[in-house]
């Protein structure tokens, strides 16, 4: 006769599993001193089980309904507990240590004169001291899957004895500016193109490497600007940007931002406009859910404003910077395409509005589209992440009509 497969190891393998078996019931109610050693879960139904003496360690838990459990003696340490379902519980003997406790309910919960909160940080808990209680959580959904920070921080090379602080959250919510911030916290010398995205405030290189170039030029005045100091135009590099602009060519998105950064006046022409326009386009249509736009390109059309075609094409910058985001957000926080990342976008509303944004609710397509930027190296898919905010800034700005 097969073996039972304890509640651990279910719910490691997906709430999604343990949750269809639960209906079908295939799985015994009694788990009396079962261990939970750092499980990160949503929307698993734990309801009406008998889970005496068990025992979550530095888990991270969302969604998660223990209506009507039992919870007898009970110890949680450590992690994060959210929008969780307590109602009805036994709670008699339970202890809370070191916790984060979110929206969750505890309404008609049994034994709290004798349940335990030590160092515990609470925000919008309710039920506690007979207060009404907020509507209920969700049901479980089917469609999800549990991962555990062990199998995060495997994706992630880091080591199993690594301090919990070194195994980031899942922040979907977070601005792009502030990823980016996040991901370049480790590189010493930040890379050059940072500085094609000024709006974003990102950490400066500290040294460049030499060059003529216009780009180069743009590159070194925007420095010099972050650093609080004003850029001296160079007049040969002046004159050399305003023939770019007036006679279209490669160059021109870069030339119309050099002018700019240095303060001297842009003319603008039929030919720069057009050539813009093209670019943009050019990179829009590029069959792939996160590839980025340069944003000297919608710089330059804000400030030679020049919106129509821009404007034209938000949705599609929208839902480009919604993908990257979302994509970064995961990986950032150990989520890769083969191990339960669709739980993860389930588990808060930002990741969710991410989602939608990205693929309109088709997560095959959003599958498909993570798969394919996680086999990017870090360096472009930061790139990617910035170059999208930068330039989907720059057109939400003239929707807004906002100067240059």
């Amino acid at each position: 006769m097969a073996k039972q497969v304890s509640i651990e190891e279910l719910l490691k393998s997906g709430s999604k599993q343990w949750n269809q078996l639960r209906k079908d019931g295939k799985v015994p109610l009694d788990h009396t001193g079962a261990t939970f050693p750092q499980l990160f879960s949503a929307n698993a139904d734990l309801s009406s089980l008998t889970l005496v003496g068990t025992e979550w360690e530095k888990c991270d838990l969302s969604k998660v309904s223990f209506k009507e459990a039992d919870l007898s003696n009970a110890y949680f340490h450590g992690g994060r507990l959210q929008d969780c379902d307590f109602r009805g519980a036994k709670l008699d003997g339970a202890t809370f240590e070191r916790l984060k406790l979110l929206r969750c309910d505890f309404t008609g919960a049994t034994g709290l004169e004798e349940l335990e909160f030590d160092d515990c940080d609470m925000d919008r808990v309710t039920g506690l001291d007979g207060e009404d209680a907020p509507p209920p959580p969700p049901p479980p959904a089917v469609g999800v899957t549990s991962f555990t920070r062990e199998q995060r921080a495997a994706v992630m090379g880091l080591k199993s004895d690594a301090p919990e602080s070194d195994l980031p959250p899942f922040r979907p919510g977070d601005a792009p500016g502030t990823i980016l911030f996040r991901g370049l916290k480790h590189v010493a010398n930040p890379f050059p193109w940072v500085l094609d995205v000024p709006g974003l405030r990102p950490p400066l290189p500290v040294r460049m490497p030499p060059g003529t170039s216009l780009e180069h030029l743009y590159r070194e005045a925007v420095k010099t600007r972050l650093e609080g100091r004003r850029p001296v135009p160079d007049m040969q590099a002046v004159a050399k940007a305003k023939e770019v602009v007036a006679n279209g060519g490669g160059d021109v998105a870069v030339a119309v931002m050099y002018l700019r950064e240095v303060g001297e006046e842009v003319v603008p022409s039929e030919a720069a406009i057009d050539g813009l326009n093209a670019d943009l386009r050019e990179g829009v249509e590029v069959e792939d859910a996160t590839a980025d736009i340069d944003p000297r390109i919608t710089g330059a059309l804000l400030e030679l404003k020049a919106s129509a075609e821009a404007l034209d094409l938000i949705g599609e910058l929208r839902m480009k910077l919604a993908a990257c985001q979302l994509f970064s957000s995961l990986l950032e926080a150990g989520f890769a395409p083969d191990n339960n990342w669709e739980e993860a976008v389930d588990s808060q509303e930002a990741s969710q509005d991410l989602a939608h944004i990205a693929s309109n609710g088709n997560r095959s397509i959003l599958g498909d589209a993570f798969k394919s930027f996680a086999e990017l190296p870090d360096e472009v898919r930061m790139r990617r992440l910035a170059y999208l905010a930068e330039a989907t800034a720059h057109v939400e700005a003239m929707s807004n009509g906002s100067p240059a």
